[in-house]
Parts: structure tokens; C-alpha cells; sequence
């Protein structure tokens, strides 16, 4: 246990100072021809199998709100293909939340019997995880014990102050959290 604290410790300082010298680096021309012109994430997408539960989820933990929420109907089989879907599959519902502050979270509830019921591990291709802002680490954290959720690493403090913790959801996807430094 004592070795992956370890590692978990020297990972985080090493992301810490690869943050540190992305924020520190010359910003980029706001305005070049080879490149998007973004500003911010919109939105997280996720599949979950049971798309009433998630919602009820991300209600209760985070106070999400529900801003759109589509019952599709048939998907064409062209749209499958273009999009990597299994042909057998039918998208149920999707439903978009929003979490104070704007940050948005898509959830997608699918049927089909090609789909993988088995989430990849966090080193596979195709695993992900996003990270929420929290203010409060450690009320964060008491509230995610009294839920009864896995809680995969107790909350780590890089150099600069900020504080990260990953956590699972009811069906198993991977959730961070985030605190920003403390300011003195």
C-alpha cells in the first residue's frame, strides 16, 4: 500500500509541473488558421446503463439539473456505421445535465446484445474519467463515504495545493474531484 501511495505521489507531482510549465509556456495566437478556436469544455458525454438511475445520481450527489432530455426513436443504420455503433444497438434516451457553474454532463442509455456491459480497466483505450471542482475536499469527500460509494484513493495534495481524489459511480465509471489550491 505504502508503494502506491508512493507512486501515486510522485505521479501527481510529476503532473503537477507538466501543469505548471503548460500554464507558464508562451500562450498560443488567439487567432491562427491550423487551429480550433476553443475556450472551454461545453460538456462530458457517458453511457450508463440505467440512465433514470444516473440522472438520480448527479441529482443528489452534485444538484444537476435536468436541461434537455430526448427520447430518439430509430437510429439509421448509416448513422451506426458512421459512428461506430453495433448495427443491433438502439440509443434509448439521452439526457443533459447541468451542474452549478455551466459545467454540463451527457448521459446515454443504450440496448443492444453487442454491447459491452463491462467497463474497460482505467489503462485500457477507451477508458476515461472527468474531473469535478469541488471547494470543500474534505466535505466532499465525508459525502461521498455516507453515499457508500468506492472510493479509489483518499484525497492527494500536489505542491501547489491542489487536492484530487478519484471515486467510482454505482455502475463503476471513474469520477475525479478537484480542489484548487488553498489560498493563504
Amino acid at each position: 500500500m505504502k508503494t502506491v501511495k508512493t507512486a501515486l505521489i510522485a505521479l501527481s507531482v510529476t503532473l503537477a509541473s507538466h501543469a505548471q510549465a503548460a500554464a507558464t509556456s508562451t500562450p498560443l495566437p488567439q487567432s491562427t488558421p491550423d487551429r480550433l478556436q476553443v475556450s472551454m469544455i461545453d460538456h462530458v458525454g457517458m453511457n450508463v446503463p440505467d440512465i433514470n438511475a444516473a440522472i438520480g445520481f448527479f441529482s443528489d450527489l452534485t444538484g444537476a439539473k435536468v436541461i434537455s432530455d430526448i427520447t430518439p426513436g430509430n437510429v439509421p443504420p448509416a448513422w451506426k456505421t458512421q459512428f461506430r455503433w453495433h448495427q443491433s444497438s438502439e440509443l434509448q434516451r439521452f439526457v443533459m445535465l447541468e451542474l452549478t457553474g455551466g459545467a454540463k454532463i451527457e448521459l446515454f442509455q443504450y440496448r443492444g446484445s453487442h454491447i459491452n456491459q463491462v467497463h474497460p480497466h482505467g489503462d485500457d483505450i477507451g477508458a476515461s474519467h472527468f474531473a469535478l471542482k469541488t471547494a470543500d475536499m474534505a466535505r466532499s469527500l465525508s459525502i461521498i463515504k455516507a453515499k457508500g460509494l468506492t472510493i479509489l484513493n483518499e484525497p492527494i495534495t500536489n505542491a501547489d495545493g491542489v487536492q484530487w481524489m478519484y471515486f467510482l459511480t454505482p455502475w463503476g465509471a471513474q469520477v475525479e474531484l478537484v480542489s484548487s489550491a488553498a489560498v493563504l
